[in-house]
């Protein structure tokens, strides 16, 4: 009898393995290297930049961003026109076909609005991307120094 109840634990853990190794094994995105900087004191604003591995073989965009630190998180995008940098929000990202984007200081990056609480360096924080193949991908980042 003992034997049995062994060898059914052994055959749900095996499959639940296979399951999980499946579910990251055809995931299209991955992201890497990402951070949120640490927010300033007395600001209610921060940015959160990482890299977008696309891995697939279709363009995917990124449409939205959202995380309990605050309602309003807008994809941006620094620019340089007629020698000022500017920032304009651009409302999504698409990520091409086995391709990566890098979202960076003075380049593409996340705007975190309105925050509910100061971000330190003590801090993970969670953040929900949303692509337009319907995948939701949840990453939790640490926090860096703001410099």
């Amino acid at each position: 009898m003992r034997n049995i109840h062994y060898r059914k634990v052994a055959i749900f853990f095996t499959l639940l393995f296979a399951m999980t190794s499946n579910v990251y094994a055809t995931s299209a995105i991955t992201v890497t290297d990402g951070y949120v900087k640490a927010s300033i004191p007395g600001s209610e604003v921060t940015a959160s930049y990482m890299t977008i591995n696309n891995t697939s073989d279709n363009a995917i965009t990124l449409q939205k961003v959202s995380s309990v630190i605050s309602d309003r998180i807008e994809i941006h995008e620094h620019s340089m026109a007629d020698g000022m940098m500017r920032m304009r929000e651009v409302g999504e990202i698409t990520i091409k076909a086995n391709s990566e984007v890098v979202l960076q200081p003075s380049g593409l990056h996340l705007m975190i609005f309105s925050l509910k609480q100061q971000i330190t360096e003590k801090d993970v924080i969670t953040l929900t991307l949303y692509f337009s193949n319907d995948t939701e991908v949840k990453i939790q980042l640490p926090v860096l120094k703001y410099k």
